[in-house]
């Protein structure tokens, strides 16, 4: 498989994956929640959620999902509306991934800071 098949169809299954964890984000938080339902939504409720490892490992895997998905398709369409060389096409390419690991690192050392 070629790099830039391989580049279009992550663009189809990050979107796929992001719909999903979306949805099932808006379930949890707004319809499933125990202190939403009773009326007793706080900070601290919040917060305890947060620190159980299982959420903070869905919610990296949605930032990761979200960054890749929203980085790479602004990559796409850059590169599809100009008429930059392919050295210039590796430099953008290079600093969009310093960005998202740069974007990644401050999410991921959020959750060590709680």
């Amino acid at each position: 498989m070629s790099w830039n098949a391989l580049n279009w169809y992550l663009q189809r299954v990050t979107g796929a994956l992001l719909l999903l964890l979306l949805i099932a984000h808006f379930w949890v938080e707004h319809f499933t929640s125990e202190t939403l339902l009773r009326g007793q939504m706080s900070f601290e409720a919040i917060e305890a959620r947060i620190r159980m490892p299982l959420w903070q490992s869905i919610d990296i895997a949605f930032l990761a999902v979200a960054l890749y998905h929203g980085l790479n398709g602004l990559r796409n369409i850059l590169l599809d509306y100009s008429t930059i060389g392919r050295g210039a096409q590796r430099a953008l390419t290079a600093l969009l991934l310093a960005a998202g690991m740069l974007w990644m690192y401050w999410g991921v050392e959020a959750f060590a800071n709680l």
